[in-house]
């Protein structure tokens, strides 16, 4: 038995795109399944369309989740097929994801060079040199940290689930006894439980993708308006 990632386009905005997006899903799991067949494999083909439709799709918390659940899922998987001829940005987010887990990548119909392409361009994960010089020993109290590579799990090694902002905890002190620092993802507002040495340091603004300088920004604006209302 092969368990088999389907990776599909789904950017939908209507219930009708959304619908559309799910039959598409299912069309390739029904051809995944059948090729399997005629060679005389047992493909079990599963995809988050189908899968995790039960998720809220109008809730950016909710659509967050299906994600992560969806990369979690695939983790499972001993290959991932991309289905369809163009890609989303979620298929590329899923093909980048397969190849930090060392997954084989088949193509159902787009062209095989247009899926190394999308790996060749992978993003590099963050290391030291994204920190300020010496910051891992310096108050975490408020900052931006880079998380390491290696307190993440396998299925969520992408760069944007390193930045995240510390909240409270005895660990943003760099001499308390207490090591737990509590956090919000940068990327996507989950909150989570680290030790101190989880991290690498405080993210050097200058260094920051595109994305994460702007959410940054929208971050500090939040935090001047709510302190102007109180």
């Amino acid at each position: 038995m092969k368990l088999v990632y389907i990776c599909s386009a789904y950017d939908a905005e209507t219930p009708e795109e959304m619908e559309r997006g799910r039959q598409s899903a299912l069309a390739a799991c029904a051809e995944a399944y059948q090729f399997g067949r005629l060679g005389g494999q047992f493909i079990v083909p599963v995809t988050p369309l189908v899968n995790f439709a039960y998720f809220g799709e109008n809730d950016p918390a909710e659509r967050g989740w299906a994600r992560k659940l969806g990369l979690a899922l695939m983790s499972k998987c001993g290959e991932l097929w991309v289905a369809g001829e163009n890609f989303s940005e979620g298929m590329r987010g899923e093909i980048r994801a397969a190849a930090r887990l060392g997954l084989p990548v088949f193509s159902m119909g787009m062209a095989q060079e247009k899926i190394q392409a999308a790996i060749d361009g992978m993003p590099p994960m963050l290391d030291e040199r994204s920190c300020l010089k010496g910051s891992d020993r310096a108050d975490y109290t408020g900052q931006l940290l880079a998380l390491k590579p290696s307190a993440l799990a396998p299925w969520a090694m992408e760069p944007e689930n390193q930045l995240w902002l510390a909240e409270s905890g005895f660990g943003l002190s760099p001499t308390a006894r207490g090591r737990a620092v509590y956090a919000a993802c940068l990327y996507d507002g989950e909150k989570a439980r680290f030790d101190r040495s989880d991290f690498l340091g405080i993210a050097d603004r200058e260094k920051l993708p595109d994305w994460a300088d702007d959410k940054l920004t929208e971050f500090e604006q939040n935090m001047e308006e709510s302190e102007e209302w109180e």
